[in-house]
């Protein structure tokens, strides 16, 4: 019992060593009015869910750089005395992506505040990878048939194979695609950075994901890195959710009934009353629940609640 309570403590601890593919990097200059580069600036680096924190100082070119940063929504603040202190909030974080945030810096003190905040998604300049990304409100947007969010997959262009419509709900199917006019079991399946497909049965992975776990769902299918190896079509990469600063949770039920669907065409048009009368008898339902959250020890550790976190799921 010990030696799971150490494990299990073990695994719930960040580490920017661990699952390191699916992090990602901001960098960019800190400039003044006239666009001189300032070194010597303090760059903080913010997640606005657990408030873990990253520092750099800007180089002699005013370059700074922040690489293994966890995916996540982060709020970027430069400081620098005889300057504004200048913060950028709302800036999302992919895996493996490598965002350029500038900060131009006003003359004035530290009491002072310039806030922006991000608006449009960030455009990868420093990558030609071609990827699609789903994020968590796009997830849960979106009508998923059975909920299962391989087939999320299939939003990206390329891909071709099962659909979002496709009924599959506890299935450790892969999702069956063809990336890039390649075969179905030449694209790898990870999540959070593990390799999920199943090296002796192929066209499955490991377990079907619980969509409300998952952070976001990123598709490459051309000019990846090399680190992603093992397949020649592409790679498609489940990022899970962590806990935050905040106790946060649901219960939920997904319920189909035939009662509620209207009949097929051609069922209204047989002769047989049996059909005609009405769809197929069907009855779905499908209930889960999820926590998240930080996770406080005895003696006070995390009592800031900003060190440890958790996050269960299950459908």
């Amino acid at each position: 019992m010990r030696a799971f309570v150490l494990v299990a403590l073990t695994a719930a601890i960040p580490s920017t060593a661990a699952a390191q593919f699916d992090a990602g990097q901001i960098s960019g200059f800190v400039r003044d009015a006239q666009q001189a580069a300032i070194p010597g600036a303090t760059v903080t680096v913010t997640n606005e869910g657990n408030a873990d924190r990253r520092t750099s100082i800007t180089n002699s070119a005013g370059y700074y750089v922040l690489p293994n940063i966890p995916v996540g929504s982060y709020a970027v603040s430069v400081e620098l005395s005889g300057f504004k202190k200048f913060v950028k909030t709302g800036i999302r974080l992919s895996a493996a992506s490598q965002l350029a945030v500038d900060a131009e810096l006003e003359l004035g003190s530290l009491e002072e505040t310039v806030l922006v905040t991000a608006g449009a998604a960030f455009v990868q300049t420093t990558t030609a990878q071609v990827a699609r990304t789903i994020d968590t409100r796009q997830i849960q947007e979106l009508t998923l048939n059975g909920r299962n969010p391989i087939y999320l997959a299939s939003l990206k262009p390329g891909v071709r194979g099962g659909t979002i419509g496709t009924f599959d709900p506890d299935s450790v199917s892969n999702g069956s695609f063809s990336i890039n006019g390649a075969r179905d079991d030449e694209y790898l399946v990870t999540i959070d950075g593990a390799i999920a497909t199943r090296t002796r049965s192929s066209g499955s992975m490991l377990g079907a994901q619980d969509v409300e776990t998952v952070e976001e769902v990123q598709v490459l299918t051309a000019n990846y890195r090399a680190e992603y190896g093992r397949s020649s079509a592409g790679q498609i990469r489940f990022v899970t959710k962590s806990g935050t600063q905040q106790f946060r949770g649901d219960a939920l039920e997904n319920y189909r009934n035939a009662a509620f669907d209207a009949n097929q065409w051609q069922r209204n048009r047989s002769n047989d009353p049996r059909l005609s009368n009405g769809p197929d008898p069907f009855s779905f339902n499908q209930w889960g629940f999820h926590l998240g959250g930080p996770l406080p020890l005895p003696g006070g550790y995390n009592a800031d609640r900003s060190k440890l976190f958790f996050f269960w799921g299950e459908e």
